[in-house]
């Protein structure tokens, strides 16, 4: 049993071990791999900004190229310099806004060749302006009206729009591909976590079922020892160690437990001839063969312990008399007797010296029970083969021979 323990408790040892580094491993890929989603959600995260930025930067840039033309047409239509602040405003802002707009795609090849195409139609569609509001200041209204005809600044207007308008529509799918890729990888997280949580609660159950078993198998071994150590190995019975468990059990109880008790303190005469003569083995078999017939011979509640040697003590709960105990002491007897006359072809006659001690007639107290009843059973002894005698008994005959 102790081997087999070892080897289960080793084994037990071995897959709490590669549990844990399970445990640990997962703990850790889930680390790394939320790592990993994390910057890829914040990268994701930096192009939907990006996205947003070169939007509205370029939203600016067009709605700065509109105001440069409404600043021209209306001061061309009226000649009135007031009509010339959105034009002013949209000079204003139009390189800051480009220049902008170059340092946000610059990682961008195809956005950046679109706005540098972009500020060349821009420069152009300025420069025109320009032409047309300069001819205009100096008196020559019809000439500029003359360029604007020409169509020259709403083909610069037309390329600058296609040209935008391909610009936002690229960042516009790289904001949705971002905000999806953000969207499907928290949704991955989420099911990699509780996967993950599943998985390491998979394992915490299995850890406890397997320190649950570990305990039991412990508990097991520890009831067995205690069992073992509470009985003899020869004959089986409970020993020394079971009676005085068995004692203190009953002291806890006198205070509420009424009923009466009585202890036969046992010695087998004529056990030792066996021995010196045949040797162990064979004694060994006579006590077992003792234990066997004296088991028989008492109540099943009663509780019959050898307690070393050829010595076996009985303890009785709840007799009715001493006259009860009499005819027990005189049915033992009996019992030896007739495992001397069975065993051996009755080579060798057996009897027994009973001591008998009561409670709480003739001790004050259970846990002197067992001394009394060995006094009692060596007054029986000195008195001759085959007697039982009780522990300060008065106003009785004090030693009885069971045969003569």
């Amino acid at each position: 049993m102790p081997r087999r323990l070892f080897r289960s408790a080793t084994a037990d040892r071995n897959r709490f071990v590669l549990l844990y580094i399970g445990i640990a491993a997962a703990l850790l890929c889930a680390a790394a791999f939320l790592i990993y989603e994390a910057t890829v959600i914040r990268a994701d995260q930096a192009r939907d900004d990006t996205s947003v930025a070169v939007l509205e930067v370029g939203n600016r840039v067009l709605h700065d190229l509109e105001n440069l033309e409404t600043g021209q047409r209306g001061y061309l239509l009226t000649g009135d310099d007031r009509y010339l602040q959105p034009y002013k405003l949209a000079t204003r802002d139009l390189d800051d806004t480009v220049l902008r707009l170059h340092q946000l795609v610059a990682n961008d090849p195809q956005s950046a060749l679109l706005v540098r195409r972009i500020e060349h139609a821009k420069n152009q569609k300025v420069m025109e302006v320009l032409r047309t509001l300069e001819l205009a200041r100096s008196g020559n209204r019809e000439s500029s009206l003359a360029i604007v005809r020409t169509d020259e600044g709403k083909r610069y207007m037309d390329a600058l729009r296609e040209d935008l308008g391909v610009l936002l529509a690229n960042w516009r799918q790289v904001r949705r591909a971002a905000v999806q890729d953000v969207n499907r990888r928290v949704v991955l997280g989420a099911a990699a976590l509780a996967v993950i949580a599943v998985l390491v609660c998979c394992l915490l159950i299995y850890t406890l079922f397997i320190q649950r078993r570990a305990f039991a198998r412990v508990h097991a071994y520890t009831t067995l020892l205690n069992r073992q150590a509470s009985k003899d190995v020869l004959t089986g019975l409970p020993n020394r160690r079971h009676l005085l468990a068995a004692l203190e059990a009953l002291t806890v109880d006198a205070d509420t437990d009424t009923r009466r008790v009585g202890m036969l303190y046992m010695d087998i005469d004529g056990f030792k001839a066996v021995n010196d003569t045949l040797g162990h083995k064979a004694g060994d078999a006579i006590l077992r063969a003792l234990a066997r017939a004296l088991r028989e011979a008492t109540r099943p509640q009663d509780v019959l312990t050898r307690i070393g040697g050829d010595e076996f003590v009985l303890l009785s709960v709840d007799y009715i008399d001493d006259a009860k105990l009499r005819e027990l002491a005189s049915r033992l007897a009996e019992s030896v007797r007739m495992v001397g006359k069975r065993e051996f072809s009755g080579r060798f006659p057996l009897g027994v010296s009973i001591g008998i001690a009561t409670y709480p007639d003739t001790v004050e107290a259970i846990d002197g029970l067992l001394d009394a009843a060995d006094a009692a059973m060596y007054e029986a002894k000195r008195a001759g083969r085959s007697s039982y005698a009780f522990a300060n008994t008065e106003g009785q005959q004090k030693v009885l021979r069971l045969h003569r």
